[in-house]
């Protein structure tokens, strides 16, 4: 420090800006003021100078704009050589532009609000223009631009193939390109104008480029405008954009980024994988058939989600992008519900779902990838191989094992269940012989519907209560009557002096009062719009008429056995609930008493019989027809 304090200060420490600038501090200002005074770091402000960081350095650079004159050249020489401590206490602004003279000119409010937006934005007309409101005219140029970058980084890239360094530039004019084009989301109404000007192909072809950045920029510029809350305003638009990605084989380069990013090895991997997911799921949302046409176009894509969610990976966002994928594909294509039966679907689901037969889902993610996978499952089990292939592969005896252990994918497991006995007598027998009536009718009584409501709400408890009238319907409706299978389902009416017949009585009342609200309701209802006699129905299905239907066929199933104690014990819970009109008076016969009391029950099977359709084929509608 010693020495330091002896060693002479530069002009640089001393401030001595006179000096450096070859002026001398005691001039009358006669001389010429110094174009750049370099001074490292701002010590007040100077008349006639302005402090930036310019070519020559940091330093004072002599303002040309302020006013000439040998009267302000000999000032701020003075002031030059003024006291350094003086000078900077000063805080005055460079001196403004001078105005040009004349008269003023008037401009009209689109051009004054574009002044403004340039100096908001600091006089970058570019950042300007990407927050002004997007027209067609400025669509063409942001194309245009875009295409330009795209070719000048394909040239580069062509003719230095070896030489990255002398085309890394155009890739990062490009990046900003793509990026610049994520404003469009905001315009929907805009994109057949984008479709029209040919810039999709050019997008969809930056998703096989070298640099995976760029790919990865394409993704997530197509992620953005496919968007659900982009394309809300404009359906019309969305559905262009969606049809102009099909007919330049998008569907089948949006596969291949899957395939390329899907080892997930960095977290821009991931992201790619999850915007890759996004663009197929928008697509599904904007146009019912692109659920085909995907797979149709990249036929591994379905074998590819059911590897995803079948992974030993933790779940992340992306496990879960991929169970709502398939779930979305399969729900809306019967072509894919063959598809998953033919790739050994019904397996990989079942296995995705074991680990949670004894445990519960570890965090709400967790339980949302679950309930995804149940629905592809549900899904699938409706085509008519897949029950076959669900019953070989041992999911009933995987459900019942769900059902038993009262975890929160007991739900889940019984409309799985429900779906695989509809219109199956293979898996309806073998549900009777894994001993699946137990577990079936604790569901049907109601048993552990308490806990539930606590738990899941009242939503739950109906949900679980209508699957589980469903299951024994369609064991009374697929089991060979006579069997020693049907007669078994027949004695659980029998047990426990006769429960599941005042279950049966209860729920039936429950449920004919819902219809008879809706029925109401419908009398009553004010608005004008006409409803046809197939939309009333519909609208009696929804308020529970559906479920009625199925109980009135469990009774009228259980009463045809002709048990006594059954007949005497359905008749008498009748009366009490008061569903089937009973007629006191004196002297009435037995046959007219028992009409009375299920004259009910009749109407509603008349009713089922008369709308059974034959979507299943007229000779299936025939069979249920005679059941009935």
């Amino acid at each position: 420090l010693t020495e330091m304090s002896k060693r002479p200060r530069s002009d640089y420490e001393t401030g001595d800006d006179a000096t450096r600038a070859g002026l001398d501090p005691k001039s009358d200002g006669g001389g010429l003021l110094a174009e750049y005074i370099p001074c490292r770091t701002f010590q007040g402000s100077r008349p006639g100078y302005y402090f930036k960081l310019d070519a020559k350095g940091p330093g004072y650079y002599l303002d040309k704009r302020a006013r000439s004159g040998r009267t302000s050249h000999a000032a701020a020489i003075g002031a030059v050589a003024a006291d350094g401590a003086a000078a900077s206490d000063a805080a005055l602004m460079p001196p403004p532009k001078p105005r040009a003279p004349g008269p003023a000119v008037q401009l009209d409010p689109d051009e004054l609000l574009a002044r403004a937006e340039r100096e908001a934005f600091g006089g970058d007309e570019r950042l300007a223009e990407q927050n002004a409101t997007l027209d067609e005219k400025g669509l063409r140029r942001m194309v245009l631009a875009f295409e330009r970058r795209y070719a000048a980084n394909q040239t580069a890239r062509l003719k230095h193939a070896d030489e990255p360094d002398k085309f890394v530039d155009s890739e990062v004019d490009l990046d900003e390109e793509i990026k610049r084009l994520g404003t469009l989301a905001g315009y929907p109404e805009l994109y057949p104008e984008f479709c029209r000007l040919n810039a999709v192909p050019s997008i969809l072809a930056l998703l096989s480029h070298d640099n995976p950045d760029i790919a990865c920029d394409a993704l997530v510029l197509l992620n953005e405008l496919t968007d659900a809350d982009a394309v809300e305003s404009s359906e019309e638009g969305g559905a262009a954009l969606v049809a102009s990605v099909k007919e330049n084989s998008g569907y089948e380069l949006i596969y291949e980024c899957l395939e390329r990013f899907g080892g997930e090895a960095s977290p821009e991997d991931q992201a790619a994988i999850g915007n890759a997911l996004g663009i197929v799921e928008n697509c599904a949302d904007i146009d019912v058939d692109a659920a085909v046409d995907f797979c149709a176009a990249a036929p591994k894509l379905l074998k590819w989600l059911l590897k995803r969610i079948g992974s030993k990976k933790p779940t992340d966002n992306n496990k879960l992008a991929a169970a709502e994928v398939l779930a979305i594909l399969v729900q809306t294509s019967d072509e894919n519900k063959k598809r998953v039966g033919e790739l050994g679907g019904i397996d990989a689901l079942l296995r995705a779902v074991a680990p949670f037969k004894g445990k519960d889902p570890a965090d709400e993610g967790e339980r949302e990838v679950l309930e995804n996978i149940f629905d592809a499952l549900v899904a699938s089990t409706m085509e008519t191989d897949n029950k076959r292939a669900f019953v070989e592969n041992e999911g009933l005896e995987l459900m019942l094992m769900m059902m038993k252990s009262k975890r929160s994918c007991r739900t889940s497991a019984i409309k799985c269940v429900d779906y695989a006995l509809t219109r199956c007598p293979a898996a309806c027998e073998r549900f009777v012989d894994i001993l699946g009536l137990k577990t079936a009718f604790s569901v049907f009584m109601g048993k552990g519907f308490e806990k539930l409501r606590k738990s899941a709400g009242l939503e739950a408890v109906q949900e679980e209560e209508e699957r589980a009238v469903s299951v024994v319907s369609s064991l009374f409706l697929h089991l060979a009557k006579g069997s020693e299978r049907y007669n078994r389902l027949c004695a659980k009416f029998v047990e426990d002096e006769h429960a599941k017949c005042d279950r049966l009585a209860e729920l039936w009342a429950k449920y004919s009062n819902r219809v008879k609200a809706v029925d109401a309701r419908l009398e009553t209802r004010t608005d004008d719009i006409e409803l046809t006699p197939d939309d009333l129905y519909v609208e009696r299905l929804g308020g529970g008429l559906y479920t009625l239907e199925l109980l009135s066929l469990i009774f009228a199933s259980v009463f045809a056995t002709g048990h006594a104690g059954i007949r005497q014990r359905l008749l008498l819970q009748m009366e009490l609930h008061a569903g089937g009109g009973v007629d006191d008076e004196a002297g009435a016969d037995a046959e007219r008493v028992i009409w009375s009391r299920l004259r009910s029950v009749r109407n509603i099977l008349e009713t089922h019989a008369e709308n059974i359709g034959g979507a299943d084929g007229e000779e299936e509608r025939v069979r249920r027809r005679a059941h009935v």
